[in-house]
């Protein structure tokens, strides 16, 4: 966390030359977590919406993560609210206490386009041994050590610790501890970090954990920006600004976004790669919504280390905050370790209006803390970009990029530029194909598919076999050949094909009306329907709290391969309620059949004809009716 600024008040940044971690591991402040204590996520054993395409540098979980937060206060400093409340400020869909945009749980759904839900569960609060002071004027992280071991031993015989690892790999991935009071004194006693433990507890390691403090006003920034250090392994970013929530703390109530090169290395928006060759040899007018696409060219040298990206960045939403819009421009270069230095730096913004040039000065070299409207290039101030325009964009070993921006437009709905020069007029990313009702010579066949879904608080979805077998008969071709081959397409309810995929992937999300719309919790999205062409299966579910017990929709995609036509018509019927059960003996009798789910979506077992819980371990279960 940069510079932690007490909920009570604002403090001025510290100067980047003062730059200070709050990675804490094995006692002693890092930069970023050193290989050996890097944060992993196994997807394949975790439910989650659709398959991982995407490699990421850092960890890349999908779906539903159960996270855990135990809550302490003391003698001198006792709790400021109650143990509901802080699993509103978590979890509560538009929670806006204090001001706060969202809960800790909204943030995430946000930034990863619903495709991440932080699911936090609260026990507490916990009276400590020792007063606050006694933490707090320990040396070092010593006390926050003492406070994080005392606090696990005493919810052990309360809490299932392997609840909390998500993808079964032994190691937990989201342990929290919320203590009463505002942090007091940098590097010392309970100042909020990200820390690292040896506790092994219900046969798994406690490794990364996170401690952040509960003044008694609320705000999310502190707990979203620790659980990008905890979860993910993301370091922290000095001499960057305002321009990611692991940068500066440019807003305790809503938080800047993450930035869009780590949002597509974790897949939740797509890179959009170029290469030497498009550098040398074509020209491509580009237009790009804010957020929708990371643009990447890297250094064909060192490609898995070095490159350079941009994304429209619009100063709407998430990224209020920041002082202006436009194109913004990343180097990246994953063997610099850490952020802490103005002259090397492993992710640094390419500042449009600093010619970067050795001669000019580290305040204008680099971005000074903040945000301005000259970092970003657009039309009528820096509208080019190139290797001799800005030389310190050019690969660390000083060689030229060959990279050069032209016609960058207007900052809009969407904003245009031009990669090259001398580009024809934009077609547009979100244009739609014309279906077979207008064009004859296209053949359609419609496959008929049902499913039933369970009313649920985490978007889980069900798996539906789409008879691979049977479409790659239709189009006269292997089955192995449908991904490679085949066009994408989601299906309006007049029948046209929409080309934009709003869900994650090769997916959608649809009104209550089979309409294709954004994810949007408030808005109209209901039902979302994501395919994988290698499977040939789709992963359907719905928003919470959008269904009632009993609703129905139709929703259609397709595959196009050439004068052919394949429609998914897929009608979606909800089932019952669900019912979470929080103590197993009060719930030990209910309505036979019901089936009982663990916490990650897996059955564990059916009430039997009398009503009785099958044999359970402590924890906390989903029951459908």
């Amino acid at each position: 966390m940069k510079n932690r600024i007490p909920f009570f008040g604002l403090i001025a940044l510290m100067l980047p030359a003062m730059a200070l971690a709050d990675i804490v591991y094995q006692g002693k402040r890092v930069q970023e977590w050193p290989a050996e204590a890097m944060p992993t996520f196994n997807n394949r054993t975790l439910m989650k919406t659709t398959a991982v395409t995407t490699k990421s540098h850092y960890a890349a979980p999908k779906g539903k993560i159960y996270s855990l937060t135990l809550l302490v206060d003391f003698s001198d400093q006792a709790a400021p609210v109650t143990v509901s409340e802080v699993e509103e400020w978590l979890n509560k869909e538009g929670f806006n206490r204090d001001g706060c945009n969202g809960s800790v749980r909204d943030y995430y759904l946000d930034v990863s386009n619903g495709q991440l839900d932080l699911t936090n569960e609260v026990y507490g609060w916990y009276r400590a041994k020792h007063p606050k002071s006694w933490y707090e004027g320990l040396q070092g992280y010593s006390g926050s050590d003492s406070l994080m071991k005392e606090v696990f031993a005493y919810f052990d015989s309360q809490v299932d610790f392997s609840r909390y690892d998500n993808d079964k790999d032994g190691t937990t991935e989201a342990i929290n501890i919320v203590y009463a009071g505002p942090g007091q004194t940098w590097g010392q006693g309970l100042w909020p970090h990200s820390g690292w433990s040896n506790e092994r507890r219900d046969g798994v390691k406690l490794t990364h954990h996170q401690m952040t403090d509960m003044p008694g006003k609320f705000s999310i920034y502190v707990f979203v920006h620790e659980s990008g250090h905890m979860i993910f392994g993301w370091p922290d970013l000095y001499w960057y600004g305002d321009y990611c929530t692991m940068g500066n703390r440019a807003n305790d109530w809503n938080p800047v976004a993450i930035n869009d090169f780590y949002r597509a290395d974790q897949g939740w928006i797509p890179f959009v790669d170029i290469t030497s060759e498009d550098v040398d040899n074509v020209t491509s007018l580009e237009v790009s919504k804010p957020g929708e696409f990371c643009y990447r060219y890297k250094n064909p040298a060192r490609p898995n280390q070095e490159g350079l990206v941009w994304s429209y960045v619009r100063n709407t939403g998430r990224d209020k905050v920041l002082a202006g819009s436009g194109l913004l421009m990343q180097h990246y270069d994953f063997s610099i370790e850490g952020n802490s230095s103005a002259d090397k730096l492993g992710l640094r913004i390419v500042h449009a209006s600093a010619a970067g040039k050795s001669s000019d000065a580290v305040t204008d070299q680099w971005p000074s803390p903040g945000s301005t409207a000259n970092t970003f290039f657009k039309s009528g101030t820096y509208a080019e970009f190139s290797d001799d325009a800005y030389p310190a964009i050019r690969w660390y070993n000083g060689s030229k990029t060959g990279l050069k921006i032209t016609d960058i437009g207007t900052p809009g709905e969407t904003l245009t530029f031009c990669i090259g020069e001398n580009c024809s007029e934009p077609t547009s990313s979100s244009s739609t194909a014309t279906s077979s009702s207008s064009v004859a010579e296209i053949t359609v066949q419609k496959i008929a598919l049902e499913t039933t879904l369970p009313i649920s608080e985490n978007y889980a979805p069900v798996t539906l076999d789409l008879n691979g077998n049977e479409v790659a008969s239709i189009f006269g071709i292997n089955r192995t050949e449908i991904e490679d081959k085949v066009e994408f397409y989601g299906v309006e309810p007049d029948g046209t094909l929409n080309s934009q995929t709003t869900g994650e992937g090769t997916g959608h999300w649809f009104d209550n009306g089979g309409k294709i719309v954004a994810w949007d919790p408030n808005g109209t999205s209901i039902v979302f329907s994501n395919m994988d062409l290698t499977t040939m299966t789709t992963k359907i579910g719905h928003m919470p709290g959008k269904v009632n017990a009993g609703d129905s929709f139709t929703v259609r995609q397709a595959l196009v391969y050439g004068s052919k036509q394949v429609t998914f018509e897929i009608k979606v019927t909800i089932e019952g309620g669900t019912t979470i059960i929080r103590n197993i003996e009060k719930a030990r009798y209910g309505k036979p059949g019901n089936r009982i789910f663990n916490v990650l979506g897996q059955p564990v077992g059916v009430r039997n004809a009398n009503g009785t819980l099958p044999d359970l371990p402590k924890g906390i279960y989903v029951e459908v009716k």
